[in-house]
């Protein structure tokens, strides 16, 4: 049990360790959510941004045609190709133009920008004398165009048409330069918002912090056994209702408190293994043999001792006495099997603890002889008088009793053999049988007593009185 116990804390501090802080977490989410929802929402902005951007371009090249047919008319009615050439030649030189030109009503070209682009002038060559926009030159990226025209008319008349070619490229990186403006202009006040958000985050993590604090420290208090502790004004919402149903569920338990009373009585300081072989919910028939260490534990002279002292003082020091063996035999891995009088007889190696139970009978009998020396003056003639003996047999263990009554207990001759080597003893003295000494010689300093025949029997015993321990017993205290 207490190997699991270290590898379920080295469990929580491996987690502890590997996980981050709940507020880092959220924050994250927070800030992933965020720049999603940031990113989605410019991406498709731009996308729009573009196609307005790239209208507005066209626009605005459709305005310097209405421009230079307007300004064409004259020249080409006076034949001043001079005058043509200048208006083209300024046309050319603005920003994203890459060609200019002017086309007669036979489609003969008049003038041109100079450019040596012969893509360019198969266009020119191939279009109609309608007004048109928008109709892009193939060809690589760095020399693709957008080819517009318009009709100059003099009188409804047409007299030719003037061509510009506009930079698909120099529209691109117009948009990007401007598109680079917008998100400079816009990145600090998305900076402030998500540290904003953060803020607003973390203050949120605080307040949810506090109130599942106060939820831990019920539990943990719950897992203590103080099962009447509250939470005083319970917060709305979910904590709330997580804090309403503990209550709930420590009212609940609560409420088990004879039951598990009474499961106490059955077990006698069992565990959990004789609960899962045991079937006491059927009632059925249960034993099992096994090798265990008994200690017996009785009060020399206690009928004396009753009739000369106040009975409530009597009740008061015997309750105290068995408080402190039960306490003892339990702590050590063994249980108590009987409560006979001012005897307590107690079997170690039918729980769980089964390994090592003799050392941890023999640990039992010295913790008990410091814990009783510990009694006030009105326990201490009773406390002092407890004489302990221990011995090593086989049991058997099984529920044992009537319909009426049904208890856990083990019978064998061990545990007469036990009573009997507190007979050998004087008050505060711990006495071994011969084969627990034989399993513990190595680790315990006895002093040997004179064999004795048992009563009633043939048989002479060995029995050692019990002086101290020369090392540890396998690591066990």
């Amino acid at each position: 049990m207490q190997y699991l116990d270290k590898d379920k804390d080295q469990g929580r501090q491996i987690n502890k360790k590997l996980s981050l802080p709940l507020f880092l977490r959220v924050s994250m989410v927070v800030l992933l959510l965020f720049g999603l929802t940031i990113g989605a929402a410019a991406s498709l902005f731009s996308g729009k941004l573009k196609r307005v951007f790239f209208e507005e371009k066209l626009r605005s090249g459709e305005h310097i045609l209405d421009f230079l047919a307007s300004s064409l008319k004259v020249p080409l009615l006076a034949d001043d190709t001079l005058r043509l050439s200048s208006l083209i030649r300024d046309a050319a030189d603005m920003d994203g133009v890459v060609y200019a030109s002017v086309v007669d009503r036979d489609q003969v070209v008049l003038v041109h920008s100079g450019q040596d682009d012969m893509e360019s002038m198969n266009l020119l060559k191939g279009r109609d004398n309608e007004n048109s926009a928008g109709l892009p030159v193939s060809g690589s990226p760095e020399k693709q165009v957008y080819g517009i025209s318009r009709v100059i008319l003099y009188n409804d008349k047409p007299l030719g048409t003037v061509h510009l070619g506009l930079s698909v490229k120099y529209i691109e990186n117009s948009f990007l330069a401007a598109q680079l403006s917008l998100i400079k202009s816009f990145l600090l006040p998305a900076l402030l918002l998500g540290l904003a958000l953060s803020i607003l985050v973390y203050l949120y993590f605080l307040r949810s912090k506090k109130k599942i604090d106060r939820i831990i420290h019920a539990v943990r208090e719950y897992g203590n056994g103080k099962l009447q502790y509250r939470i005083e004004k319970p917060d709305k919402g979910e904590f709330g209702d997580m804090t309403l149903a503990l209550h709930d569920m420590a009212q609940k338990l609560s409420s088990l408190g004879p039951n598990l009373e009474e499961l106490e009585e059955y077990l006698k300081f069992s565990s959990l293994d004789r609960i899962l072989e045991s079937p006491i919910s059927k009632g059925e028939a249960y034993a099992s043999r096994r090798q265990v260490a008994v200690l017996f534990a009785g009060v020399h002279g206690f009928g004396s001792y009753a009739g000369e002292e106040n009975p409530d003082e009597v009740v008061k020091a015997l309750n105290k006495y068995i408080s402190i063996v039960t306490a003892v035999i339990s702590k050590q891995g063994g249980y108590v099997d009987k409560v006979i009088g001012d005897a307590v007889v107690g079997i170690f190696g039918v729980s769980l603890y089964r390994e090592n139970h003799t050392a941890r009978a023999v640990r039992a009998a010295l913790d008990l002889q410091d814990a009783l020396s510990a009694g006030t003056a009105d326990e201490s003639r009773l406390l002092s008088s407890v004489c302990v003996g221990i011995s090593s047999g086989i049991v058997l263990s099984g529920n044992i009793g009537s319909h009426s009554k049904v208890e856990y207990s083990s019978i064998g001759e061990s545990i007469k053999e036990a009573y009997w080597l507190t007979s050998l003893g004087h008050p505060g003295e711990i006495i071994l049988g011969e084969e627990i000494y034989s399993q513990m010689k190595d680790s315990v300093a006895v002093e040997p007593l004179p064999p004795q025949q048992v009563l009633g029997g043939s048989d002479v015993i060995k029995s050692f009185r019990l002086l101290n321990l020369t090392q540890k017993d396998n690591g066990h205290s």
